[in-house]
């Protein structure tokens, strides 16, 4: 279900247990301003983990925008356990956005980088292990 478009170069749907976005491709502004939108709807809706699928990630400007997704969730103060999957496309760039993952540690954020999206999926729907 559509839960939000703010802007043309991203949309963001309720997926079943998770809220999904599709970033980019555009300029770091309009993918900041997706990475907002979509942290206000996790905490609006309560979701527990979200999705970032991002095209055109080879783009320089994706690549330096990622750790805004972080930074937007640490603001909100997201829920223990909290998950972000992070979907780089094309795949081939996902060693560009490792720094994503540093970022999150250094914030207490659990997100991973995954180069196929059904992995992605499969990690955000898995239940909680204590």
């Amino acid at each position: 279900m559509l839960l939000a478009q703010p802007r043309p170069e991203c949309t963001i749907v309720h997926e079943g247990e998770y809220i999904r976005a599709q970033v980019g491709p555009g300029r770091a502004q309009e993918i900041q301003e997706c990475y907002r939108a979509l942290a206000a709807l996790t905490l609006e809706h309560k979701f527990r983990c979200a999705l970032i699928v991002g095209l055109a990630a080879d783009d320089p400007v994706h690549q330096l925008t990622a750790p805004y997704a972080v930074i937007a969730f640490h603001v909100i103060g997201v829920p223990a356990g909290f998950r972000l999957a992070f979907v780089p496309r094309p795949a081939d760039a996902l060693d560009a956005f490792r720094h994503v993952e540093t970022e999150a540690a250094n914030r207490g954020l659990r997100v991973k980088l995954f180069a196929d999206e059904a992995e992605a999926i499969r990690w955000l729907s898995a239940p909680e292990l204590h």
